[in-house]
C-alpha cells in the first residue's frame, strides 16, 4: 500500500514536471550560459581586480554573481514593464551597453586599467566593479536581459515563468564558481599570459560592443 502511494506521487510529480515545460527551461538555461559566458569574463575580471587583496576578490565574485541573479530575475518579471515606464526601448539599451563595453575594450587593448586607477584608494569604490562593468553590461548585458524578457513572453503561464528562476540560479552559480577559480587560473597562465589574453579579449569585447551598437541602430532605423 505505501509503495502504491509513493508510485502515484512519483507519477503525479512526473506529470507536473512535464506540464511545467522542463525542455523549455533547459533550453533557456543553455542559451543563458552561452550569452552570459562566465569563462569569457575571466581575463576582464583578472584585469579589473589585479590590485585587489584576496578577500576583496572573493567579495567581488560574490557580489557579481548576486547582482547578475537579481538583474536576471527582475528582467524576467519586470523587464519590459521597467523599460516601458522610462520610455526606453531595447535598441536604445543595446546602444548604451555597447558604448560602455567599447570604452572598456579600448582600455583593455591599450593595456590601461582606468577603472582600477580611479578606484584603488577606496575599498567601497573598488568593489563597485562588481556592479559596473562586470554585472552590467558585461555579464547581465542587453543580450541576457532581452533573452530573459523574451523567455518570459514565451512562458504560457505564471508557473512556468516562476520556474525560469532556475536558469538564473544556475547562471549565477556558474559565475561565482568561475570567478572564484580565477586566481588559480591566473597562477597557471602567469602575468604575461594574462596580459596577452586581456588584450585579445579586449579586441573581442570591442567587436561585441560594435555588434550591440549596430543591432541597436538597425532596430531603431527599422
Amino acid at each position: 500500500f505505501p509503495v502504491t502511494i509513493r508510485a502515484k506521487r512519483s507519477f503525479s510529480l512526473t506529470r507536473l514536471l512535464l506540464h511545467l515545460g522542463w525542455t523549455f527551461i533547459i533550453k533557456t538555461t543553455i542559451a543563458m550560459i552561452a550569452i552570459v559566458d562566465p569563462p569569457g569574463c575571466l581575463p576582464i575580471y583578472l584585469s579589473l581586480t589585479g590590485q585587489h587583496k584576496k578577500i576583496n576578490k572573493k567579495n567581488v565574485a560574490k557580489m557579481t554573481a548576486l547582482t547578475v541573479f537579481i538583474i536576471l530575475v527582475v528582467s524576467l518579471f519586470l523587464g519590459d514593464k521597467i523599460l516601458n515606464i522610462f520610455g526606453i526601448t531595447m535598441p536604445s539599451f543595446q546602444i548604451c551597453g555597447g558604448i560602455l563595453l567599447l570604452i572598456m575594450a579600448i582600455y583593455m587593448m591599450l593595456g590601461r586599467n582606468q577603472i582600477m586607477e580611479s578606484t584603488q584608494n577606496n575599498k567601497s569604490e573598488r568593489e563597485l566593479i562588481a556592479f559596473v562593468p562586470l554585472s552590467i553590461p558585461l555579464l547581465a548585458g542587453p543580450g541576457a536581459i532581452s533573452n530573459m524578457i523574451i523567455a518570459a513572453h514565451q512562458a504560457p503561464n505564471l508557473i512556468n515563468q516562476t520556474f525560469l528562476i532556475l536558469p538564473c540560479i544556475f547562471v549565477s552559480l556558474s559565475i561565482w564558481l568561475t570567478l572564484n577559480f580565477a586566481e588559480n587560473i591566473s597562477r597557471v597562465i602567469g602575468a604575461i599570459g594574462t596580459k596577452i589574453i586581456t588584450r585579445v579579449m579586449g579586441l573581442l569585447l570591442g567587436s561585441m560592443a560594435i555588434e550591440f551598437i549596430t543591432r541597436g541602430v538597425l532596430d531603431i532605423i527599422a
